[in-house]
Parts: structure tokens; sequence; C-alpha cells
């Protein structure tokens, strides 16, 4: 089905959607103390690295025994 291609000025609905879930998450950041932390508290967590799982070595023989 033929789609009409976007108009590069287009403002669409999900664009002011988009806007205003911006807008009112900047202000709860701005504003809210709780929700500062709570984003502050998230990015924090998220660059923790995983600790690497631990590999044994195979053990080598040595001698005549090969």
């Amino acid at each position: 089905m033929y789609e009409r291609p976007k108009r590069p000025g287009a403002v669409t609905a999900d664009d002011v959607e988009q806007a205003t879930f911006r807008e009112a998450l900047t202000e709860a950041i701005d504003n809210d103390p709780d929700v500062r932390a709570a984003i502050l508290r998230l990015l924090t967590t998220a660059r923790t690295r995983r600790p690497r799982p631990t590999i044994t070595p195979p053990v080598r023989q040595t001698g005549r025994g090969r």
C-alpha cells in the first residue's frame, strides 16, 4: 500500500505527544527531588559492571603419561 512520504517540516500527533512527555519529565526532574534521586540511582546502577565469571584453567598433564 502506498504511504505518503512525510514532509520535512510536518508535525505529527506523535511528535506533539513526545514533546509533551519530555516537558512533563523535565519539569518533574527539576521540581521533584524523589524523581531526581530515582533517575540518578538508575544511571549509577546502569554503569556498574557485572562480575566476570570465573574460568577454571584446564589441568595439564606432565611427564610421560600423555
